[in-house]
């Protein structure tokens, strides 16, 4: 089995009491941690009363594996376990754990990314899979809108409307921006723009001014804004991602003929499109995509790079 959910099909229709009759070994992979925190939360919630004990991958070792899962234990071996960052397991551990009997209880490993040992678990098909897929940059309305809806957080249309232009586009952003303004407003019917203004005065990486400034081919003043914040990784690759998703608007914003009302990003994004090639727009997706791979891994060559592309911004040269 390999199962494939957006987030908010995944709470609305996946069964609540699914690992209440359980058995075996069961892989899942989620593209946030939050993600993770809430499908976790609402998968063990449903375990009716198996005991489940939470492990790091580094603590996976044959001993334990045999300890568990390949002896009869004097107590016996009935409890159920939660593997964090299971990414982290080698090949021998997995091709072990995939090869288990385990009968009565489950054992469930949570990747964190899809690089190459999740990709060898797909293809083996030897566990069967759970994803939480990334949303798309065209559902991020949606996003939203499910992360009010899970935490009972009515936001009216135009509160809803700022915060999608005022911060960056997550799961954890918008999580952590409508638990602070739940905390704040428990019993409301209704929580209107100002209110939420009040309460999102945040210091952020403001993306939407920058991507505005690449858009409209302002390459020095955009770099020299991105410049000032070398040293943060998390931030920028956050940033990259968001870019590469607004350049493929640009590329065909054709989508927002059937929007039955545009904000004023979207209006920017219309405008500001004629001013590019399909060429030009392809090597600066590309570009960003480079810029945040190299953020993932935490490589000081992009500050280097990022530099570079300013000096040429400011010469004149591309």
């Amino acid at each position: 089995m390999h199962s494939k959910w957006q987030i908010w099909d995944f709470f609305s229709s996946f069964k609540r009491d699914y690992l209440k009759t359980y058995e075996g070994a069961l892989a899942i992979n989620s593209f946030d941690p939050i993600c993770l925190k809430m499908v976790k939360d609402f998968l063990t919630r449903g375990a009716d009363d198996k005991v489940i004990h939470y492990k790091m991958a580094a603590e996976v070792t044959k001993g334990w594996i045999e300890e568990e899962f390949q002896t009869l234990s004097l107590f016996g071996n009935s409890d159920s376990f939660f593997i964090h960052q299971a990414q982290d397991l080698n090949a021998e551990m997995l091709e072990i754990i995939s090869n288990l009997d385990i009968t009565g209880r489950f054992l469930i490993l949570s990747f964190e990314n899809e690089l190459a040992t999740w990709k060898k678990l797909v293809k083996d098909g030897k566990i069967p899979t759970l994803v939480i897929e990334s949303p798309r940059f065209w559902e991020i309305n949606k996003l939203l809108d499910f992360t009010c809806a899970h935490l009972r957080l009515p936001l009216s249309y135009e509160a809803k409307t700022w915060i999608l232009d005022a911060l960056e586009n997550n799961l954890g952003t918008f999580y952590n921006a409508c638990c602070l303004i739940k905390l704040n407003h428990p019993e409301a019917k209704e929580v209107g723009i100002n209110e939420v203004k009040e309460l999102l005065t945040l210091e952020k990486l403001d993306q939407f001014q920058l991507a505005s400034l690449l858009a409209r081919k302002k390459q020095k003043e955009f770099f020299e804004k991105l410049v000032a914040l070398e040293g943060d990784f998390e931030k920028m690759r956050g940033f990259f991602n968001f870019m590469q998703g607004h350049l493929i608007k640009m590329a065909d914003p054709t989508y927002l003929s059937q929007k039955p009302r545009l904000t004023q990003y979207d209006k920017d994004l219309q405008s500001t499109s004629k001013l590019w090639k399909s060429d030009e727009l392809m090597n600066e997706i590309q570009k960003f995509n480079r810029w945040e791979l190299l953020s993932k891994k935490k490589d000081s060559h992009l500050w280097h790079e990022i530099k570079e592309a300013h000096l040429r911004s400011i010469s004149g040269t591309r």
